[in-house]
């Protein structure tokens, strides 16, 4: 969690002042482009926390998984999976960006939480 919170922070720290993202997305092709080997080393980490990574759940996304389960569609179901699952590492790496201490201690405890719950979900625990 340390090292993905220094690669947030640097990112953060490169953003150029001259220049402005729509979202947030437009924020990580920026830096996919231009520091490739921090981009591949935030990727690499992201990839290993993921399933402790806290999910965000709006109304409008429950509306759509709830609409899209109902009429038995896998395909839109598969695609509102991705994307509310790219969103929520959006969100995440974003709220980790802007995170002061406290806020940081909060996140952390939160993703060691998701941990131990699903450790001893699959018995490891």
């Amino acid at each position: 969690m340390e090292d993905l919170r220094q690669i947030l922070v640097f990112f953060k720290n490169q953003m150029p002042e001259h220049m402005h993202f729509i979202n947030i997305e437009s924020f990580y092709y920026y830096m996919r482009l231009a520091y490739p080997q921090k981009y591949k080393e935030l990727t690499a980490l992201i990839d290993i926390i993921e399933p402790y990574i806290p999910l965000i759940i709006s109304p409008r996304n429950l509306e759509e998984v709830i609409f899209a389960y109902e009429y038995g569609d896998s395909h839109e179901l598969a695609r509102l999976e991705a994307d509310f699952l790219g969103r929520s590492k959006f969100i995440f790496m974003n709220s980790v960006m802007a995170a002061d201490e406290e806020d940081w201690e909060n996140i952390s405890a939160i993703c060691r939480r998701i941990r131990e719950i699903k450790l001893q979900e699959m018995g490891y625990v």
